[in-house]
């Protein structure tokens, strides 16, 4: 099935990029109702429905996430294709919109933001602090960072570091209850536990020879946000789980400590999905150089 519909695929690709009519509208300089004629007008011309509509939000059928993940793709390299034809002096202008899990939320990725936007007054950043993964289609979502193994999909995946999760204490936690020496002690020690579906009773800990060991912990204190169980790790409340680099900062300004350091968590990778035809957009490719960059800084 051929489509010669272009603005009709655009107006898609934005609804969806934007979560809704209203954002395609304002995009387009539309009405909402001109925008609903043209997503109606390609569902008649493709002959399924494209969109789940309810009163709260829109979403993709599986026919829609087809259609999507090629006309992004379309629709990203036109617009490319504009820009390097009528280059506004700016490169780098519109939304990024992007979804990282809160430890990646970092100072560095921040302070890299600042610096991008101040060069670039024309450019906007709509940022996601997500507990759980983000599909960047169905979501809207221009760049997701993912944290371990990639799942089988049609996304751009584009390499960023790899991480290790590590022990860490306040110093004065230390101070006060006493600093572990072997892994059987977590079992006597407040721990600062992931809270999910399952209680987290015991952790597994790789030593320096790669051997991996079960082992009990105790406490009593669960969250299910990772950048709060941060937090409380830095206000003493006990022995919590951090990104090594996170660690590093935190020895060097004096605020943690870590605990058992010939032990260490599995590592894992930092990876940045984007959506097919995505990194073809100026502003796209430049953030997922920012969090490369960002993320091979300690």
């Amino acid at each position: 099935m051929a489509f010669d519909r272009l603005e009709d695929l655009r107006t898609f690709a934005l609804v969806v990029d934007g979560g809704s009519l209203s954002s395609a509208a304002r995009a387009l300089q539309l009405t909402t109702n001109a925008v609903s004629r043209r997503i109606l007008r390609l569902e008649a011309h493709a002959g399924v429905r494209l969109l789940h509509r309810t009163t709260r939000r829109l979403g993709l059928t599986e026919e829609g996430r087809i259609l999507y993940a090629r006309c992004a793709r379309i629709v990203a390299e036109l617009d490319a294709v504009e820009e390097e034809l009528h280059p506004s002096g700016d490169s780098l202008q519109g939304v990024v919109r992007l979804a990282l899990p809160p430890s990646a939320a970092t100072a560095n990725v921040l302070e890299g933001m600042a610096r991008v936007m101040a060069s670039h007054p024309r450019l906007s950043v709509q940022l996601q602090i997500v507990n759980a993964p983000v599909d960047p289609i169905s979501g809207g979502v221009d760049i997701v960072l993912h944290v371990g193994p990639l799942p089988d999909s049609s996304l751009v995946a584009r390499p960023l570091a790899t991480r290790s999760w590590v022990l860490a204490a306040s110093p004065a936690y230390l101070k006060l209850h006493g600093t572990p020496r072997k892994p059987t002690d977590l079992a006597s020690h407040q721990c600062l536990r992931l809270l999910g579906d399952r209680p987290q009773r015991t952790w597994d800990l790789i030593d320096h020879r790669n051997r991996t060991s079960k082992v009990r912990v105790g406490g009593t204190f669960e969250c299910d946000d990772s950048r709060v169980l941060g937090d409380a790790i830095h206000a003493g409340l006990g022995i919590g789980v951090r990104p090594d680099e996170e660690l590093a900062r935190g020895v060097a300004s004096g605020t943690l400590a870590r605990v058992l350091p010939e032990y260490r968590f599995g590592a894992f990778a930092l990876t940045a999905l984007v959506p097919p035809g995505r990194l073809r957009i100026p502003r796209i490719g430049a953030f997922v150089s920012l969090l490369r960059d960002a993320m091979s800084r300690v």
